[in-house]
């Protein structure tokens, strides 16, 4: 019943996004997923640089002010609903940035960075895309002191199926828009899932960060995360019954948990660490799964925006 209750209540909501990878070969991989790691927190800077139409040091007094990317972008401004800023307040940034380890010990090995450029923040990509390749391009050298080893960029479909980018091809034309329509209306559930965290997932529970997996408050957080990325870049609010979602939630078992909460191998720094790993998550109830799936593409937790909770699910 709770399936078929919440599969007729889904609003039909509008929140396009487009997803960008640059893939890097490189034969020190240690040294530059630590420099790609430390550069994620520096994209506002290359995002400003690929987009600045002025040479104003304040942006404020720009004239170009209130049409400017940058502006645009990194702005948060609060929305003109009381409603939505009660129950979001401080919109996230309309973007996400990831990046995908191989580690397979090879000499020559791959590292891929990617970025999703979310709801109205998609009539900019061309400036993320720019942004993107300059950071890796930058984190690369720092870590060659020498001309990359090789660097392609390409715009990724919803089974993940890359299309190269080439050179000179013109922006937007050239990237897949994807739809969270799309996803939520299509999404085939499952009662089970497994949860694989890629990059630590930072989750606070009353100002702490969790030490422990816990499935109900990363869901959660999932459900604020997503319902803000809509209320605030798309055509409007989830509609879901958040309460009774979140208690259902509770009920949720976790098996094989493999989850750790434990600093990544690229920092020294603990306000680093978070929960890495993989479990398997049964009893889920629509639309469970779709939310989930949604949220994957958006991160999760603290820090989601530039590369922290970066995971994947998968249908058991």
């Amino acid at each position: 019943m709770a399936a078929l209750f919440f599969a007729r209540r889904w609003k039909s909501v509008d929140l396009d996004f487009v997803r960008i990878e640059c893939e890097v070969t490189t034969d020190k991989y240690t040294q530059l997923t630590t420099q790609l790691y430390d550069e994620l927190r520096k994209f506002e800077a290359y995002f400003k640089t690929s987009s600045c139409l002025t040479v104003h040091n304040s942006c404020p007094s720009c004239s170009e002010h209130d049409g400017c990317p940058y502006s645009i972008v990194f702005s948060q401004k609060l929305s003109s609903d009381p409603e939505v800023v009660r129950l979001h307040q401080k919109p996230p940034l309309p973007f996400a940035l990831y990046i995908k380890e191989s580690g397979s010990g090879l000499v020559s090995d791959t590292l891929t960075v990617g970025l999703v450029a979310i709801g109205t923040a998609i009539n900019y990509v061309e400036y993320f895309h720019t942004a993107l390749l300059s950071m890796v391009e930058a984190s690369a050298l720092s870590a060659h002191n020498s001309e990359l080893y090789s660097l392609n960029s390409y715009t990724l479909d919803y089974q993940g199926v890359r299309h190269e980018v080439s050179s000179g091809t013109s922006f937007p034309d050239s990237v897949i828009l994807l739809s969270g329509h799309h996803i939520l209306h299509n999404s085939v559930h499952s009662d089970s899932i497994r949860i694989s965290l890629k990059s630590p997932l930072r989750l606070l529970c009353n100002g702490s960060i969790i030490h422990l997996f816990d499935f109900a408050a990363f869901f959660r957080s999932q459900m604020r995360r997503c319902s803000s990325l809509c209320a605030y870049y798309g055509s409007g609010e989830l509609s879901l019954d958040f309460v009774y979602l979140s208690e259902l939630a509770q009920n949720i078992a976790v098996f094989d948990d493999q989850i750790r909460y434990s600093q990544p191998q690229w920092t020294k720094r603990q306000n680093k660490a978070g929960l890495i790993g993989s479990a398997e998550c049964s009893g889920l109830v629509e639309p469970m799964v779709a939310l989930l799936l949604l949220g994957s593409y958006f991160n999760a937790g603290k820090g989601a925006t530039f590369g922290f909770g970066y995971y994947e699910i998968e249908a058991m």
